[in-house]
């Protein structure tokens, strides 16, 4: 009796000793990452290699910037992860689209920028390309009288002011007196600049009537006869000065005639 109970002892042990030995067993098998926590993936390279799914995990950067988990050749539909490839090409899909759009956008600056200097360029030689006139009428203490026209226009190739003044004679006037105000010294012909609100820009321009002296500064004299050539009917100058500010020359509106001894 007691051998029979010591056979069944030894028995209950035996199965214990077996059932703890496969426990061990099951536990060693298989690969475990401390990482993932799985028993699934093996390091390589810095990639995790599935065992199971014969997936290989990398990452790659998206077209945001984002870190991203990707698998090296296909995609993975299991886990729902797009290739690596994929990943890349559509970030440079994305890249390549941005830089498109900068160079279209900065063409389309570049384009503007140079409409805006040549609609600029054709606004300045349009006020630079006007006619800007005046006249007025002198009258003498004898009765006599001028008429003084003045007409001026700018001259980009050498940046002159192009200054055509006649003097005509009033009816009221004598041949010998017209004449006398080209002979004598002392009068001038003075031509002001006004903007738009009557105040005077740039320096005015003195023209002499007196022509041999008028002559001494370039200016030309023309006389305009009538029926004879002695009668005098006006007296043409042209003359050129040299024009200093042309942002001034741009606001001036009208010309202002006088007789100055």
């Amino acid at each position: 009796m007691k051998c029979y109970r010591h056979s069944k002892k030894m028995k209950n042990l035996k199965n214990l000793f077996f059932i703890f030995s496969i426990s061990l067993l099951s536990t060693a098998c298989g690969n475990w990452n401390i990482k993932t926590g799985t028993n699934n993936f093996e390091s390589a390279d810095g990639n995790y290699f599935d065992n199971q799914n014969r997936d290989i995990i990398s990452q790659e950067y998206n077209e945001f910037g984002i870190i991203q988990d990707c698998t090296i050749g296909q995609s993975s539909n299991q886990r729902k992860l797009p290739s690596c490839n994929d990943v890349r090409n559509k970030k440079n899909r994305f890249l390549n689209k941005q830089a498109d759009n900068q160079e279209r956008i900065l063409k389309q600056q570049e384009k503007e920028k140079q409409k805006n200097i040549i609609d600029k360029k054709k606004k300045i030689s349009k006020i630079l390309d006007r006619q800007i006139s005046g006249n007025n009428f002198i009258k003498f203490d004898d009765g006599s009288g001028i008429f003084v026209n003045s007409k001026i226009k700018f001259n980009p190739s050498n940046s002159n002011l192009i200054i055509n003044t006649q003097v005509e004679r009033d009816r009221n006037t004598t041949i010998k007196s017209f004449k006398k105000l080209f002979t004598e010294d002392g009068k001038y012909i003075q031509i002001s600049f006004l903007d738009s609100d009557g105040f005077e820009l740039l320096s005015p321009v003195r023209l002499p009537l007196n022509i041999v002296e008028g002559q001494n500064q370039n200016i030309i004299y023309r006389k305009k006869a009538g029926n004879t050539a002695e009668n005098i009917i006006a007296v043409r100058m042209l003359t050129r000065k040299p024009l200093d500010n042309i942002l001034e020359f741009s606001k001036i509106k009208k010309l202002q005639i006088s007789l100055k001894n």
